[in-house]
């Protein structure tokens, strides 16, 4: 068993502990798990938000939801999967109530895909010219206003897998989703984003 695993278990042993103190009214647990898991809270409502005051609320409705409903909490996933899945949803609620969607379908500007969701056309590979740091850095902003571009399903997974390194089962049982279906939006939120950065690399080429 690799360290960062044996970490992650000793961690969620430890939560499941902090959490049973908590829903005992133990305000010293509570505050223990704040600390513990506070910051990435905070990245996740950044990475769906792109405000950071907004998300510094969010993240503080979210520990206030969980300080309020922590006696519903009952162990069917890590306490770690419940608060992100609050978070998600919290961060997603407030994006939905203050931006205006610009998000594209996919079915409409990628329409060559399989069965299996599989896209059946190449798209050029940019990676050798993303390696100049100039080109690099602007690709930077290129990728984010491409992110915004995505269908909140999509986006949602794209932040969850590749921006906040969950696993692949963490990111499904956030989102309350089986992994095929995780893997298959990941993989079409990539292909859209490699296609947006090959128009832009071809443009500059």
């Amino acid at each position: 068993m690799s360290e960062e695993k044996q970490r992650g278990i000793a961690q969620a042993t430890d939560d499941v502990r902090l959490v049973e103190r908590a829903r005992g009214g133990d305000l010293e647990a509570f505050e223990g798990l704040l600390a513990r898991h506070q910051q990435r809270v905070l990245r996740v409502a950044f990475s769906i938000l792109k405000e950071p005051m907004d998300a510094e609320e969010v993240a503080q409705d979210v520990f206030l939801t969980v300080f309020e409903k922590i006696e519903l909490f009952r162990g069917d996933s890590s306490f770690t999967t419940w608060l992100h899945r609050v978070a998600v949803n919290t961060a997603l609620m407030r994006r939905r109530k203050s931006k205006t969607d610009r998000s594209v379908s996919l079915d409409e500007v990628m329409p060559a895909f399989n069965e299996e969701g599989h896209i059946t056309v190449d798209i050029a590979d940019w990676s050798e010219q993303a390696s100049d740091p100039v080109l690099a850095q602007e690709a930077k902003s290129v990728i984010e206003t491409a992110v915004e571009k995505l269908e909140e399903k999509y986006q949602t997974v794209f932040v969850l897998r590749d921006m906040q390194a969950f696993s692949t089962e963490e990111t499904a049982q956030i989102l309350e989703l089986s992994v095929p279906a995780v893997k298959s939006r990941l993989h079409r939120a990539r292909l859209f984003l490699r296609r947006e950065l090959a128009d832009y690399f071809e443009k500059r080429a």
